[in-house]
């Protein structure tokens, strides 16, 4: 193997150039769930923070409870790297929409990021998980709502 070749996943190179221009056989939201899953935090930080409205394409990861420890943190340090920013605030209705998910894992992730959306919108969606039957979820909307409130 020639070793000044780019690296490859799924035969597509994990580049930020190769990030803007995502291969039509798999939408980015694949790429970023590939890259973050084979260690490549840092092309995926590069491509949206080139390019804020990518952050969308991380909600997939989000609402995967199958999706491996790995992908949902890195996804975690993107989202937290945008904390109060545009693009996390334009968010806040496909992420109130994750804090109804039907599992637990979803909703306590959802809340951490509506709360680091730095939005009172997000109170809306934070309030009903006060109410969750899961424990954690409960914990994380307070929290959430706690932060809200410091911040207003």
């Amino acid at each position: 193997m020639n070793s000044s070749a780019p690296h490859t996943i799924a035969g597509y190179p994990y580049l930020p150039q190769a990030l803007q221009e995502a291969p039509k056989a798999l939408d980015q939201a694949e790429h970023f769930h590939l890259l973050l899953k084979n260690g490549a935090l840092h092309e995926v930080r590069g491509a949206v923070a080139d390019r804020p409205e990518l952050l969308a394409a991380l909600l997939p990861i989000v609402g995967n409870p199958e999706a491996a420890m790995n992908v949902r943190l890195g996804a975690s340090v993107i989202f937290e790297e945008h904390a109060g920013g545009p693009a996390l605030r334009a968010l806040l209705p496909r992420l109130g929409a994750l804090a109804a998910h039907a599992d637990p894992r979803v909703r306590a992730d959802a809340c951490f990021y509506l709360g680091l959306a730095d939005d009172p919108a997000a109170r809306d969606y934070l309030l009903p998980r006060l109410e969750d039957a899961d424990a954690e979820v409960r914990e994380i909307a307070a929290d959430s709502l706690a932060a809200l409130d410091a911040e207003g």
